[in-house]
């Protein structure tokens, strides 16, 4: 059996969205609907693995969709914030795993920046693009030593 610590320490969460829209549901029923903000959101990889951050991706669009649709069903969700904007020192382990949606070179004097794919993700969809599980979006930014640039939008 393995370490429930592995979970939170050596890989990506697990996704289950429908978890988060059934807390917002409970809340709305059992407290009389607060308004709500959903803070520090998100998924973790391991650092240095690559910009290309598909499960990320995937992760915010399963999450946030999962908002929308407690919202449709008269949730007063009234904020989602991610975890987080550049890749920082975690609690609970360090540099190991990054959260952010820019990579941060550590080894680097100026700290150098660089975007992730779902940085590219969560600006289309702030800018209020369709995003569906089974529609392709193509990038115009050259993500340096990908193979593709075709990604689930």
């Amino acid at each position: 059996m393995a370490d429930v610590g592995d979970i939170f320490m050596d890989s990506e969460f697990p996704l289950s969205p429908w978890g988060l829209q059934a807390v917002l549901e409970y809340i709305k029923q059992v407290y009389g609907n607060p308004p709500l903000y959903i803070v520090e959101n998100g998924q973790r990889t391991q650092r240095n693995s690559t910009l290309e951050d598909t499960s990320r991706v995937e992760y915010l669009q399963t999450y946030i969709g999962s908002v929308l649709d407690a919202i449709r069903n008269g949730s007063d969700t009234r904020g989602y914030f991610l975890w987080s904007f550049l890749d920082v020192l975690e609690l609970l382990d360090g540099y190991k795993s990054g959260f952010g949606l820019f990579y941060v070179d550590l080894d680097d004097p100026d700290l150098k920046r660089q975007p992730k794919l779902s940085s590219y993700w969560y600006s289309h969809f702030l800018k209020g693009a369709t995003v569906g599980p089974d529609k392709l979006i193509e990038f115009n930014t050259n993500f340096s030593a990908l193979s593709h640039t075709h990604f689930f939008q």
